[in-house]
């Protein structure tokens, strides 16, 4: 009896250093450090607010990746979120481009959007955002490799992030979900991709 305790003891653990989260942590995730969800408030500054913000989002998916899921990290300086975030978005067009031009295919467009859409932008975004590249964006022998190399669980990290971001969009109802839909919604995807990488 006392073996086979200690069986599921280590296989719990294994589990655990292999780092995937199930879906109460990642809701807890914005909530470790409640007082930095307020930096949703740089949104209100016109338009710099907003490259600001996606600036650190990129801050958060790279802590995350770096091992470091217990809580969001700090803001730091205005300018250089927004400078972060500025370029992050430039380097985006082209993706968001090709994107458009894919859903605009007549019968099969659609069809070959909503892949991508589920099986290859999460992930390409993401791993755009911890190397800031922009030939990452476009590096899809990287997502065939790790995504359909371990398809169960990235399902399992797209399914969590939905379920996250279902939660939290109810929330957005009194504000209060606002804040951690946007900071915590990378959680799981950047988890995988640690997990990956």
């Amino acid at each position: 009896m006392a073996a086979k305790k200690a069986v599921k003891k280590s296989k719990a653990k294994k589990f655990n250093v292999k780092g995937y989260s199930d879906i109460p942590t990642g809701l807890k995730y914005p909530w470790s450090k409640p007082g930095r969800l307020w930096n949703i408030l740089w949104i209100l500054i016109p338009i710099l607010g907003l490259f600001a913000i996606i600036g650190y989002v990129q801050k958060i998916v790279r802590t995350i990746v770096g091992g470091d899921k217990k809580e969001l990290p700090a803001f730091g300086n205005f300018w250089d979120n927004m400078k972060a975030g500025f370029w992050a978005v430039i380097k985006l067009i082209p993706l968001i481009i090709v994107l458009n031009i894919i859903k605009w295919i007549p019968i099969l467009g659609p069809i070959a959007w909503l892949f991508l859409a589920l099986f290859f932008v999460p992930y390409i975004v993401v791993h755009f955002l911890v190397t800031g590249d922009f030939a990452s964006t476009f590096d899809y022998q990287k997502v065939v490799d790790d995504v359909f190399g371990d398809i169960k669980n990235y399902v399992l990290a797209l399914l969590k992030t939905i379920v996250y971001g279902a939660v939290y969009y109810v929330a957005s109802l009194v504000l209060v979900g606002i804040p951690c839909l946007h900071f915590g919604g990378c959680y799981f995807m950047a988890e995988f991709y640690a997990n990956k990488n």
